[in-house]
């Protein structure tokens, strides 16, 4: 096909695709955020038979099997059920998603002396769902890029085969070109999923990153060459001729330990620390490297562009980022950017409360969180003036502070009033953004990025992806009848807020439009 006829044709393509998929989206949902591989393939070690439809449950085993002290500090609060297995995304009609692959980082398993290796096998499954070996357990070196190849492979191997649910026959289908866009907008079986990749880890080894990276040369062409067979520039595997043939729509270059590309923001809790190997780094500066990799990621030569994820990046690291988004669109290449699971701090950067420390204590007074992992003012407006995303957590502890807390636990499980102090939460976060941006379009950058199977503690009203249709029932129900929430958003505010969009219009958006289009938008 000619050249001008080809492009007439991707036109006419996309623009059938998005008409479709918005005649369909009241009842369908896009989730820019799932960990729906991490059970089923940290699992392997144990059994082949683990899959990715399938709900897996965390065998915690009795008490004599798994530390006490773990458990009581981080493991008996989270979901015991796995929240984004295929299966639960049918019944919550979540037809599109941003699959999350993340190697896990050696520290998790590398623990202090909480965990021994009579408890570690039992403790690690309760808390994390992954049903794992001695010899996965004991490991103190780990190929991350290899890792995360071998996920890749796992999740290929379920594409395009089909699985029966109720009768009725359903695929999987990755995310490779704007044209599986349109596919996925007219086949209701198919479940689309996109590639993104979470924290720079991911590009190396644990062996550089816990010698404090003492060859810096070796490792900095180790995580080079990496990133060129994610771009499909180079083999996925030395000596093969195997190329990565779906994109990686972005990578976050943190996540919750160094690993020597720039400083994260704290996503962890005291006692969190208290179990898990000791967290360095918080708070850095970009390194000289990281900000090699930022340009060699977002660059179009010799591959596909990733974009930057800037979920756990630390403050200075992401000013510093920003510095090169500013400086590509001088040239005349806009880079949008993405925080694909957070939740919104709203204070400036200035505010000396959001340059506290993060701990524990810091959110006892306030209904939101404002741990510099969530998004400060100055990263909302940057955001959106680059056309971005924004994707909102489902889970309780990023999203909210003490105040938010005491709201929903004076509700009972599985009532009206529990949901409604839940959806309080979230619309506080998502009002918060539209709040600064001063500007109806601000609700085109928000969508849901869940962070199912990953999350320390769901929203109690919407623990997996079969429950997303109930939270856009929730949201949409809200917006009709606005309530105020404490003393930050009153009936009036939030009616101002909607600038004269009704309330389908918005829930819309937020669950399911935002998402697909800029999906769409970027895709190759």
């Amino acid at each position: 096909m000619k050249r001008p006829y080809y492009s007439i044709f991707v036109i006419i393509l996309l623009f059938c695709s998005h008409s479709l998929w918005a005649q369909r989206n009241k009842n369908t949902y896009v989730d820019i955020h799932v960990n729906t591989t991490k059970k089923p393939f940290n699992s392997r070690s144990i059994s082949n038979q683990y899959n990715i439809w399938e709900p897996m449950f965390h065998e915690c085993g009795d008490e004599a099997q798994r530390s006490k002290t773990a458990m009581n500090n981080f493991g008996d609060m989270v979901h015991k059920k796995s929240q984004s297995n295929l299966e639960a995304m049918v019944h919550g009609n979540v037809r599109l998603s941003c699959l999350n692959l993340s190697p896990v980082e050696q520290p998790f398993i590398g623990t202090n002396s909480v965990l021994t290796d009579k408890n570690k096998r039992k403790t690690i499954s309760c808390i994390f769902g992954v049903d794992a070996n001695q010899l996965y357990l004991r490991r103190t070196e780990i190929n991350y890029f290899k890792d995360l190849v071998e996920n890749i492979n796992f999740i290929k191997r379920f594409e395009h085969k089909p699985y029966m649910i109720n009768g009725f026959e359903y695929q999987l289908k990755l995310m490779r070109n704007k044209s599986d866009i349109a596919a996925i907008s007219k086949a209701k079986n198919h479940m689309g999923m996109a590639f993104t990749v979470e924290g720079g880890h991911a590009l190396g080894h644990s062996i550089y990153i816990n010698d404090d990276i003492t060859n810096l040369d070796e490792y900095k062409t180790l995580v080079i060459n990496n990133i060129n067979r994610l771009k499909g520039a180079e083999p996925l595997i030395d000596g093969s001729d195997i190329y990565l043939d779906v994109p990686v729509l972005w990578i976050s270059l943190c996540k919750s330990y160094k690993n020597g590309l720039g400083g994260m923001a704290n996503s962890l809790g005291k006692s969190q620390q208290s179990i898990f190997s000791k967290v360095e780094g918080l708070n850095g500066k970009e390194s000289k490297l990281g900000i090699e990799v930022i340009e060699r990621l977002l660059s179009t030569k010799g591959g596909r562009r990733i974009l930057i994820d800037i979920k756990h990046m630390s403050l200075d690291f992401r000013n510093r980022y920003y510095k090169t988004i500013e400086r590509s669109e001088i040239l005349g290449d806009a880079i949008p950017i993405v925080c694909s699971h957070c939740g919104i701090s709203g204070l400036s950067k200035k505010n000396a409360l959001y340059k506290k420390r993060d701990e524990d204590s810091k959110n006892n007074n306030f209904y939101l969180s404002h741990w510099q992992q969530n998004l400060c003012s100055e990263d909302i407006a940057k955001i959106y003036s680059s056309r971005g995303l924004i994707g909102i957590s489902l889970d309780k502890k990023i999203l909210g502070g003490a105040l938010a807390f005491a709201e929903i636990k004076t509700t009972f499980a599985n009532t009206t009033q529990r949901r409604t102090a839940c959806v309080k939460l979230l619309m506080a976060n998502i009002l918060t953004v539209v709040k600064i941006i001063r500007d109806a379009s601000a609700w085109d950058i928000i969508a849901i990025g869940s962070d199912f199977d990953e999350m320390a503690e769901p929203l109690s009203a919407y623990k997996t992806a079969a429950d997303i249709p109930l939270l856009a029932k929730d949201i949409r129900q809200f917006l009709q009848r606005p309530e105020a929430i404490l003393n930050l958003f009153s009936e009036e505010d939030i009616l101002e807020l909607m600038y004269g969009l009704s309330a389908e219009q918005i829930t819309n958006k937020i669950m399911s439009l935002n998402a697909f289009n800029f999906i769409e938008r970027n895709l190759p």
